[in-house]
C-alpha cells in the first residue's frame, strides 16, 4: 500500500507515490528521536537514577547501573539502610526502568539500584561492538556470581528488597536464594526460570523459526508485539495489534540498531542450556519471602509452568485465590494478560503498580 504526495512546487504537479511503511518510519522515527528521547531523559532525570559503573574484581568485570542515593533522615543508620535493587528484562536497558520506578514515587530516604546485565545495554556497546572476537557470552552462572559480587561491593546493606521481570526476575529468583544475607523480600513478575519459559517459544528459539528478542523482518516486530499481548491467536482482544503501525515500524528498525545481528538469539540459546543448577522443575528456595506475579494469558514464560514450578493451588477459601505450598510465597495472577500487555491494551507495570509499592515498601526495622 501508498501514500500519495503532490510535490506542488514542480511545474506541472508531479505525483510521488511513498510506500506506506517508509510514511509509518518517517513518522514513527521523527517520535522516537525527537519527542521519545527528551520524553526518556526527562523521565530518567525526574527518577534521580545516575549512570554509573563500577569494578569486580573477583568477576574481572565492570558493573554498569544506575542508582539513586539515599537522602538519610536524621539519626538513620546507614548500616541498615533501606535499599531496593531493580533487575530489568531481556533486551533493556537499565534506564529503561526508570518511569515504572519514578511511578512507584519510592520515599527519598531509601537507596535504589538498578544494574545492567551482561549482556545488554552498555555491556553491548563498550565491550561487544569494540572486542567482538572476545566477546564470551554470558551464562546463568556468571550472571549469578556478578550480581553477588556486585552487592558486596556496592555495599548493600542486609535491609534491601528486590524486583524482576522476565529475564530479570529469574536473576532476582536466584540471588535471593544465594544471598539472604542481603535480599529480604523480592517480587517476581513472570519470572524467566528455565523450566517455565514456554516450551513451543523454546523450541522456536533452537529451531530458528521463532525470531523472538532477534528481529529479521516487519513481520517479526508484528509477532513479537502479539505474543508480548495474550498470542497471536487471541481473538477475544480489541485490537489484534497492542501498538499502532508506526510504531511497528520503529520497533523494527530500533532492533537491528540495538544490539549486532544474531546477539539475543546467541545469548538466549546459552541461557536455554540446561545445567543442574538451573534447571530445577520445582522451588529451590522454599524459605524466602517473595510475591510472584503473573500474568495468565503469558505466552513467553508459561503460567501453568509457573504454578507447577511454585506449587500453586486453588485456596479452600475463595477470598485468598491462589496459595503456594511454600509459606513465604505469595502467587497472585493478572486476568486475562499477557507478558507485557493487557488484552484491553494496558502494560503489565501500570497494572502491577499499586501492588508493587505496597509489597517493595516493606522493610524490617
Amino acid at each position: 500500500m501508498a501514500a500519495t504526495i503532490i510535490n506542488q512546487r514542480s511545474s506541472p504537479q508531479t505525483i510521488i507515490r511513498v510506500p506506506q511503511r517508509k510514511i509509518e518510519a518517517l513518522v514513527g522515527g521523527v517520535l522516537m528521536n525527537t519527542i521519545g528521547k527528551a520524553a526518556q531523559k526527562h523521565i530518567l532525570n525526574k527518577s534521580k537514577l545516575v549512570a554509573k559503573e563500577i569494578y569486580l574484581p573477583k568477576c574481572g568485570y565492570t558493573m554498569y547501573y544506575h542508582e539513586r542515593e539515599a537522602v538519610n533522615e536524621p539519626n538513620q543508620d546507614v548500616h541498615n539502610q533501606p535499599t531496593i535493587i531493580f533487575f530489568h528484562g531481556l533486551s533493556m536497558r537499565s534506564e529503561e526502568l526508570a518511569g515504572f520506578i519514578k511511578s512507584l514515587d519510592i520515599p527519598p530516604h531509601i537507596r535504589i539500584l538498578c544494574p545492567e546485565q551482561m549482556g545488554h545495554g552498555r555491556d553491548i556497546d563498550n565491550r561487544l561492538r569494540t572486542d567482538p572476537d572476545n566477546y564470551t557470552m554470558p551464562t546463568h552462572q556468571r550472571m549469578l556470581e556478578s550480581t553477588s559480587e556486585f552487592l558486596d561491593v556496592v555495599k548493600c546493606s542486609s535491609n534491601t528488597n528486590a524486583f524482576g521481570i522476565s529475564l530479570g526476575g529469574a536473576v532476582c529468583y536466584y540471588i535471593q536464594h544465594h544471598r539472604p544475607d542481603i535480599i529480604q523480600h523480592a517480587i517476581l513478575v513472570s519470572p524467566a526460570i528455565l523450566c517455565c519459559v514456554d516450551k513451543d517459544l523454546v523450541n522456536g528459539i533452537r529451531d530458528g523459526t521463532s525470531n523472538f528478542c532477534c528481529l529479521k523482518s516487519r513481520q517479526d516486530a508484528k509477532l513479537l508485539m502479539r505474543d508480548l499481548s495474550t498470542g497471536r491467536d487471541d481473538d477475544t482482544r480489541k485490537k489484534k495489534d497492542p501498538v499502532p503501525k508506526f510504531f511497528l515500524e520503529t520497533v523494527y528498525r530500533e532492533a537491528r540498531k540495538k544490539s549486532p545481528e544474531g546477539h539475543f538469539r546467541e545469548l538466549l540459546l546459552h541461557l536455554l542450556e540446561p545445567t543442574e543448577e538451573y534447571a530445577a522443575a520445582k522451588d529451590v528456595d522454599t524459605e524466602s519471602h517473595r510475591l510472584v506475579i503473573w500474568p495468565e494469558k503469558d505466552r513467553i514464560i508459561n503460567y501453568e509452568e509457573g504454578k507447577q514450578f511454585f506449587e500453586v493451588t486453588p485456596s479452600d477459601n475463595k477470598d485468598e485465590g491462589l496459595v503456594s505450598k511454600s509459606a513465604n510465597t505469595e502467587f497472585e495472577c493478572v486476568a486475562d494478560c499477557g507478558h507485557v500487555f493487557h488484552s484491553d491494551g494496558r502494560g503489565i507495570f501500570d497494572i502491577i503498580r499499586p501492588r508493587v509499592k505496597e509489597y517493595l515498601l516493606n522493610f524490617k526495622g
